[in-house]
């Protein structure tokens, strides 16, 4: 199964976790581990225009064991092995 979020589950309530501490690190459903993942986008945590709001980073990716492909939210704090970005 192939899921593919885009930030659009993530609720606005008064929880008290932000939506950018709600996304989980990449991971294949089907193999269970991330050792295989080839990251095809990642998009760090932004504001929103003409808002205050912060659009939750997120990332997509397929699993090179698998071929599972995936994409959603992820922690603010999270990166992709490697990932620096360019001056």
């Amino acid at each position: 199964m192939t899921t593919i979020d885009h930030g659009r589950s993530l609720r606005t309530s008064s929880s008290p976790f932000s939506p950018l501490e709600m996304g989980e690190a990449p991971s294949c459903p089907r193999c269970r581990t991330d050792d295989y993942l080839i990251f095809e986008e990642f998009v760090p945590a932004r504001q929103a225009e003409h808002s205050t709001d912060l659009i939750p980073a997120s990332t997509s990716y397929t699993c090179s064991e698998c071929g599972t492909f995936n994409a959603h939210a992820v922690p603010a704090s999270w990166r992709p092995p490697q990932w620096f970005w360019y001056s």
